[in-house]
């Protein structure tokens, strides 16, 4: 599993060819920004490899990522996920970067993205790398917990024709892929899927069924021996099922509405690379990205696009210097919306970046060393930040390395924290309150908030601490990963309420309560996460990993208002209740003979007391049984959550509608290549 082939895609080579030793010293793009070996990577790393991909019992990367040491993933609902990578789980992503092929499919207008916006074609995909920690503006101001970066397989490697179906008890899809050579130095790839997920377990009579299609193209070209041209685009839909509380505040009512979450969008980029015989790289990428978003609780229509160069020299035998380039353009269009409403209907945001990464070979075949500098500035915030990194790893043996660093992260404010004109919901209260007056005694069973902001908040920083230890056993049987940290946040936006006050001549009494954002908290986290890989046999395969994480966070802003005292502590607990304490799995893969194949996976993670309410700890079972009577028929049967009838893992935070349970679910997957 960590044999990773992130960037070795334009070699001419042969990579099925390729041995196990051979494998180990392909390089990989890792957060240093420097194309090395996993194993001399002096930051925390875990990786997917193709393999693994292909056999583990999931259908998408987001349910893939639950395998990753220290990563929380929360499904609230059909086609939503929450990713949280060492705490702070939000339903946005925020804090957590996303890269398809480096490409970033992030708005600035609420600083995250949708996971329902990738669902994947995971045959085309060559691996799944999660980096642990902040990686610094050049990766986009939302790389701050740490980020994951899918590499896509080339045209090269997919030609033939692709075609897969599933049939289950929750869900059915189908999709098809056709790749050919174009000529001696081109190839090309186009795709279509598409997919219906039936509702989950609802609290409320709706249907969160979720739909969804896609399709793209890819080709890839060699000019020359040392150089890739890549072009590729792709357009998605999905439609989702969705339930919220409509609040109106002339008459007090609250009501439980239906309706759709639609998100559907384009995007297309253009890469060039070049790898020369004296170990320099050069890249140059630009990138369109169109997406439409019709929800209940905002609207809008969102345009991204920007140009980016790379360049990695040998100054000398002991140091190498990287450097990069980059501007981005943002916009979108907002619409107002049952429960939104924005300050200006054309959002915008420039941002320039660059940064360098100087490493250097401190003892021949001992120890490496580097150091950089990310620095980004935006027009919409008129901030600019600097966000400086070290790091050094040492080799202890020919099987073992230690590594520490330190890294520090800055993240901007979201454009529409500052563009907030109305935001809508409400909940019932349990139990009523009642209010005597002179005209008679009211029943309050409900409030209803509304949330104002429109000042630009100052930026969040986080300084990371990080220490590593890598060690391989003796012919390839397995290794042994282990990171820790120690993370100190500062600034941290999050909402707090200004006023409460009873509104009790309205057909129906309520507690009207204003809220707004504001750097409002400061935290600290530690924390480790263990990865333990063996090899029993050539065809029996154990791994395991465990994640530690303490958090606590502390208000940066006082007040002698109880009311206000009460909304801050709320945002404390959301924050400090956003992910579980302790996270395991534990996979078995076994190949029973060269046609039948099993890997079973479970995951725990410890229950948390969140502030919407408690998530219970979930333990459950994943499991895939593969035969591949020939080369080209894969026939598959997975189970997934299948220790309990439904899962609840509703609790996350930035969700606004009704939460569901996701259930025990068993499908068939046929899969023919030809």
């Amino acid at each position: 599993m960590l044999v990773s082939l992130l960037a070795t895609r334009a070699q001419d080579d042969s990579l099925a060819a390729l041995s196990l030793e051979q494998l180990a010293s392909v390089p990989t793009v890792l957060s240093s920004k420097d194309p090395i070996q996993l194993f001399e990577a002096p930051v925390g790393s875990f990786v997917f490899d193709e393999k693994t991909i292909e056999t583990l019992p999931v259908d998408s990367i987001a349910e893939m990522l639950r395998y990753a040491p220290g990563v929380h993933i929360i499904r609230p609902s059909n086609g939503i996920w929450g990713v949280g990578i060492r705490g702070i789980n939000s339903r946005f992503f925020n804090r957590v970067k996303f890269n398809v092929d480096e490409q970033n499919v992030y708005s600035s207008i609420f600083a995250g993205l949708f996971g329902n916006q990738h669902d994947l074609l995971l045959d085309d995909v060559a691996s799944v790398e999660v980096v642990y920690g902040p990686a610094g503006d050049t990766w986009d101001n939302n790389a701050v917990n740490g980020m994951v970066n899918v590499l896509m397989k080339t045209a090269f490697e997919t030609e033939g024709s692709l075609i897969k179906t599933s049939v289950g008890t929750e869900s059915r899809g189908v999709s098809s892929r056709i790749g050919w050579a174009v000529n001696d130095s081109t190839s090309a790839r186009a795709y279509l899927k598409a997919g219906v997920r039936d509702q989950g377990v609802t609290r409320f009579d709706y249907s969160n069924q979720w739909d969804t299609a896609r399709g793209g193209f890819r080709i890839d070209t060699r000019p020359t021996s040392k150089d890739l041209i890549s072009i590729s685009g792709e357009a998605f839909y999905s439609s989702l099922g969705y339930a919220y509380n409509l609040a109106d505040f002339a008459t007090g009512d609250l009501r439980f509405q239906s309706d759709t979450e639609l998100l559907r969008g384009v995007s297309g980029q253009a890469k060039w690379t070049r790898n020369t015989a004296s170990g320099a790289a050069y890249s140059a990428r630009g990138w369109l990205t169109y997406s439409d978003l019709d929800a209940p609780y905002a609207a809008f229509g969102m345009a991204t696009g920007g140009v980016e160069a790379r360049s990695r020299v040998p100054l000398s035998e002991a140091q190498t210097l990287s450097l990069n380039l980059g501007a981005a353009y943002d916009q979108e269009h907002t619409r107002s919306t049952p429960t939104a409403d924005w300050t200006r209907r054309f959002l915008h945001n420039f941002a320039g970046y660059g940064g360098f990464q100087l490493e250097t070979i401190l003892v021949p075949e001992r120890a490496t060393a580097s150091f950089g500098v990310d620095f980004r500035h935006e027009d919409k915030s008129n901030i600019g930040t600097a966000s400086p990194n070290a790091r050094i790893i040492y080799q202890l043996s020919e099987s073992d390395r230690v590594w520490a660093s330190f890294s520090q992260a800055n993240r901007t404010t979201p454009v529409s924290l500052s563009v907030i004109e109305s935001l809508r919901s409400g909940r019932e209260i349990v139990p009523s309150l009642n209010i005597a007056t002179l005209v008679g005694d009211f029943e309050i069973d409900r409030n209803l908030t509304n949330a104002i902001s429109d000042q630009e908040l100052d930026k969040e920083t986080l300084d990371a601490f990080e220490a590593g230890y890598r060690r391989t056993f003796a012919d390839e049987r397995g290794s042994l990963n282990l990171n820790a940290y120690y993370y100190r946040y500062d600034d941290i936006f999050a909402r707090i309420g200004l006023s409460t006050q009873p509104e009790l001549f309205t057909p129906t009494p309520y507690l009207n309560v204003q809220g707004s954002y504001d750097n409002l908290l400061a935290g600290e986290a530690t924390g480790f996460e263990i990865f333990f890989d063996w090899r029993f046999s050539d065809r029996v395969q154990i791994a395991a990993t465990v994640s530690q994480l303490s958090d606590s966070f502390d208000p940066l802003v006082e007040s002698s208002d109880p009311f206000a005292q009460d909304s801050i502590q709320f945002s404390l607990d959301e924050f400090d209740f956003s992910t579980p304490d302790q996270m395991a799995t534990l996979t078995l893969s076994t190949d029973f003979t060269d046609q039948w194949n099993m890997n079973t996976g479970l995951r725990y993670s410890a229950g948390y007391d969140f502030a919407k309410g408690p998530q219970p700890s979930i333990f459950q079972l994943d499991t895939r049984l593969t035969w591949k009577p020939n080369e080209g028929i894969d026939l598959s049967l997975v189970g997934r959550n299948l220790l309990d009838p439904s899962t609840q893992e509703a609790r996350l935070k930035d969700f606004f509608g009704h939460w569901t349970e996701t259930k025990r679910e068993i499908y068939l997957e046929a899969k023919a290549r030809f």
